[in-house]
């Protein structure tokens, strides 16, 4: 399962970056690069002591930027088969140059300055074409930079650490983004007669992803200060998203509900919440579609066994999904035996070592998130 979503992945980055290339505000950049190649058509004529045919010598000059332009295309979206296709082109292209000019001997007057000041007029102008690029390319980076270091910063506002206690029930997560602006959440809310806890994962990253997941914060709160059941918050969460989010997008979320001594639990196309109990790690939320898929879905959330001492888990795509050198997910599996092996510890101690075994395994691919809840025994209160 993980392999269709990184391909997919890839392929929206590749599509992205392929409109960006191919923007307006890009052509001084192309032209630049081709201008700069093209004085080596010039300058094969003067290797060749200015003997090549006047069509050939334009045609040189032509291919040669083209061939350039098409190489760092190529290079830039990592398409191999253009690569291959370019490279291909151009020794057809010198095959048939070489039949088809051929038996020119006497110098034409005035070859070689013309080759001199093509080569030079061709470089003058891919220098400044490159000039005026970096100079118009450097205001838009500034700009763009300082936005996504202020969405950064609000990123930080809304994603802060948990580290706290509710009556007898103690909390401790975080949220480290793979990217300046995260599309994970953890929060844990506090309202009258009980308390929530949650993590949740909105689909793709960068800004867009973390706008929708500003949005879902601040509807969930608005929504969980009248008490409402999980369930029903969940339904209500879809039925207000949907009309705001990208056709795209969706959210899933692992959600625990707690009054009193008794919790309630629910996934929405989330991993399960895990409980661990003593050395044993079940998973208690049978799985269910996500938010902001289709505006008539229903979501259910079910009472759980827990006891003293027992603490759960909530953890999103980014400390499952990660590879080893060959290629091997380190999964639930690895989350659980780490959990079962220091279930005893500070839960500040086992977060740390849930990503310390993360990034053990791999390296990180996506935002990272984690929520851990105990009820705390007497002892320990």
């Amino acid at each position: 399962m993980p392999v269709v979503p990184a391909i997919s992945q890839r392929n929206r980055s590749i599509a992205a970056l392929v409109r960006v290339l191919t923007t307006r505000q890009l052509i001084p950049f192309w032209l630049a690069i081709g201008l700069t190649f093209a004085a080596f058509g010039f300058l094969i004529d003067v290797m060749a002591d200015g003997r090549s045919a006047p069509l050939k010598l334009a045609l040189n000059v032509f291919f040669t930027g083209v061939l350039v332009v098409g190489i760092v295309w190529a290079r830039m979206t990592n398409r191999r088969r253009t690569f291959g296709a370019v490279a291909a082109v151009y020794f057809l292209y010198t095959l048939l140059a070489s039949r088809a000019f051929r038996g020119l001997s006497a110098v034409p007057p005035g070859r070689l300055l013309l080759d001199g000041a093509g080569a030079m007029l061709a470089l003058m102008g891919g220098v400044a074409l490159f000039i005026h690029f970096i100079n118009s390319s450097a205001s838009r980076y500034l700009r763009v930079r300082t936005e996504i270091e202020l969405a950064h910063d609000i990123h930080q506002v809304l994603v802060p650490p948990i580290d706290r206690r509710i009556g007898d029930v103690e909390f401790y997560g975080w949220s480290f983004a793979s990217g300046e602006v995260g599309g994970d959440l953890v929060d844990v809310v506090e309202h009258e007669g009980g308390w929530l806890g949650y993590v949740a994962d909105v689909s793709g990253h960068g800004v867009a992803s973390g706008v929708v997941m500003g949005m879902f914060k601040s509807s969930l709160r608005a929504r969980m200060l009248s008490g409402t059941g999980l369930a029903a918050l969940l339904a209500d969460l879809n039925t207000v998203l949907i009309p705001l989010m990208p056709a795209t997008s969706f959210i899933t979320v692992a959600g625990v509900r707690g009054w009193g001594t008794r919790i309630e639990c629910a996934v929405a196309g989330h991993h399960p919440v895990l409980r661990v109990r003593g050395t044993q790690v079940d998973e208690i939320t049978p799985p269910q579609m996500a938010v902001g898929m289709f505006p008539d879905a229903i979501f259910e959330a079910h009472v759980i066994d827990w006891q003293p001492g027992d603490f759960l888990a909530l953890v999103t795509d980014g400390l499952l999904e990660v590879f080893d050198t060959q290629d091997r997910e380190l999964g639930l599996a690895g989350v659980r035996k780490v959990l079962a092996a220091h279930h005893a510890r500070p839960l500040a101690e086992i977060a740390e070592r849930m990503l310390a075994g993360a990034r053990a395994h791999g390296p990180q691919l996506d935002d990272q998130t984690v929520l851990l809840i105990r009820w705390l025994t007497t002892a320990s209160a």
